[in-house]
């Protein structure tokens, strides 16, 4: 084939394509448009010039082609002039002879007229009034009305349109005060009619508005015709919103903050080493009370506190292949004055035996944690180390905070009102924060919390001599620091600061066999804490696994354009 003949043929099959393209647009766009056709659309509006407001009736008579319920009709109560969207009110919308429902979405009102349990055919007339409010455009040397009266989002074919604009007093006009435009937003024509005569407009469609084409019509009036805002309201419409939300953003700030700095500031501490833990606190009150918060490793602590308390002992499972196992055997029953997130976990290791293999816990136990977690999080305020106003403070501020919470989405979803949503959801993060921090610890919380830091400080930095005298006199020195050690994320480093003291490993925790792990090779506590580290990582991999499970998801969407003017919008058939 020559390249000429190539190229024509190229020609033809761009040709074909395109043809069969638009045959199949139109035939879809055709099938789309069947549902319902509107025969006659009717307009009256009575401008109000005092109040800047005008009443909206419309007479829609529709023609169901297919069983249908009813018309859903969208109002914009939002218009963009010169890079800035200014809104106005659309109020009083009322529906004859038929069921309604009004609701707000992406600045429009959406009216669903119907009922959902009925369906219609044939031709039906809808009547819907409504209050437009602040919708005039007012520029330097006159006041502008600008409306749609036929909006572009109609997606069905309107075969004629009839309306009148009365105005309140009868005003002198020329034909230049006035135009009608008819078409799209790129492509408008002058084939809708529009005269006045004695205060009222009045005109008609001259041809089928196809989907998508609309009608917007608009007045010159005189300059104070619609009374006008003065600089300051115009300021408070512009900046109003912002300026409101945002004081109410710094007063409820304050409010926290001073809430804050008189139930929750806690007084400075003495920084001073500790050799020991306090005894009031076992591992897992400590933890919590560091940084008021329940973790996971504040609870596998109770594992070997409970070990060299006599409880329970740990024993390791070596493997060919795979990560070791280990089992937990009980040799004692829990103290009956253990606290409810001990019982929540040592019943729930036991609740089928004396022995339990961890690997048979997998995504069965991660309940047990969270329970017990919830738990020790719920017995920080019963340790009698706060101050019980602040304690309620806290409770406050966090429902406070909840209320703000939800009231920006209620600002969103039914006033549209982004900026009281934005200030209303930062306020509640403001509140969740300083609820965070509103317990304060009273002459018993100070004193346990500087001995927590202190004996973490000496864990970080303390010297082998010190750790040598603290052995001689107390032999069982490493099996009860241990457990601290683990809250505070130094087990590892802690473990190895007792190589050259410690011969003898824990007790509690046994090989294959049932004898001391350590027992035949020797005992190096450093190489003992990084192989503890390790069983506690595998464990607490299997106490808060859970099983996977799948989630579905969807999609929204909606919105649409404004015309030429303010209103308009459209509808279509449901």
């Amino acid at each position: 084939m020559t390249s000429f003949g190539t190229n024509t043929f190229r020609l033809h099959y761009a040709a074909i394509r395109n043809f069969i393209t638009a045959v199949v647009l139109c035939i879809g766009f055709s099938a789309q448009a069947q549902d319902y056709i509107i025969h006659s659309y009717d307009v009256d509006i009575k401008v109000h010039g005092e109040n800047g407001s005008f009443d909206v009736t419309e007479m829609i008579t529709v023609d169901f082609l297919v069983p249908r319920r009813g018309i859903i009709r969208n109002i914009p109560f939002a218009y963009k002039s010169d890079g800035e969207l200014k809104e106005f009110e659309i109020k009083d919308v009322q529906v004859s002879d038929f069921k309604y429902k009004v609701s707000t979405q992406s600045k429009q009102k959406v009216i669903r007229i119907g009922d959902p349990n009925i369906t219609l055919t044939g031709i039906q007339t809808y009547k819907i009034k409504y209050l437009v409010k602040g919708a005039f455009v007012f520029a330097e040397d006159h006041t502008e009305f600008y409306w749609n009266l036929i909006g572009n989002q109609w997606n069905t074919d309107v075969e004629k349109v009839n309306y009148t604009i009365s105005l309140d007093e009868a005003l002198p006009m020329t034909r230049a005060d006035y135009y009608a435009y008819t078409g799209t937003v790129s492509n408008p024509d002058t084939t809708t009619t529009i005269q006045y005569y004695l205060g009222t407009f009045s005109g008609a469609s001259s041809r089928v508005l196809s989907p998508g084409e609309g009608i917007t019509i608009a007045i010159n009036l005189p300059l104070e015709y619609v009374k006008r805002p003065s600089k300051n309201e115009m300021l408070f419409e512009k900046y109003g919103k912002t300026g409101i939300a945002g004081l109410l953003f710094s007063v409820i700030t304050f409010l926290f903050y001073g809430v804050w700095k008189k139930h929750g500031k806690d007084v400075p501490i003495i920084k001073a080493v500790k050799y020991t833990p306090p005894k009031e606190l076992n591992p897992s009150e400590a933890g919590v009370l560091i940084d008021e918060r329940a973790d996971n490793i504040d609870i596998l602590a109770l594992l070997p506190y409970w070990a060299h308390k006599g409880l329970i002992h740990i024993k390791r499972i070596p493997k060919s292949w795979g990560k070791d196992d280990h089992e937990l055997i009980k040799i004692q029953t829990l103290h009956s004055d253990a606290h409810p997130f001990e019982k929540i976990i040592f019943d729930g290791l036991f609740k089928d035996g004396d022995v339990v293999k961890i690997s048979d816990l997998n995504e069965s136990f991660y309940e047990y944690m969270n329970s017990a977690k919830a738990s020790l999080q719920s017995h920080l305020k019963t340790m009698g180390v706060f101050y019980p106003v602040s304690i309620k403070m806290q409770t406050t501020s966090f429902l406070v905070a909840s209320a703000l919470f939800i009231l920006a989405f209620v600002a969103i979803f039914l006033f549209q009102s982004f900026e009281f949503a934005i200030f209303l959801f930062l306020s509640s993060l403001i509140g969740f924060f300083f609820g965070y921090y509103m317990l304060k610890k009273n002459e018993l919380g100070v004193r346990l919390y500087q001995d927590i830091i202190g004996f973490k400080m000496f864990v970080k930095a303390a010297e082998k001599d010190k750790i040598e005298r603290m052995l001689k006199d107390d032999p069982d020195y490493f099996e009860k620091t241990l457990p601290y050690a683990m809250i505070f994320g130094y087990a590892k480093q802690w473990s190895k600061k007792f190589d050259g003291l410690l011969t003898e490993p824990p007790k509690w925790y046994l090989g294959p066999n049932g004898g001391m792990y350590y027992g035949a090779s020797g005992f190096n506590p450093g190489e003992f804490g990084q192989t503890f580290s390790d069983d506690v990582h595998e464990i607490q991999q299997v106490f808060t696994s859970s099983p996977s499970s799948d989630s579905g998801g969807g999609s929204f969407g909606g919105g649409g354009s404004v015309g030429g003017g303010f209103g308009g919008g459209g509808g279509s058939s449901w």
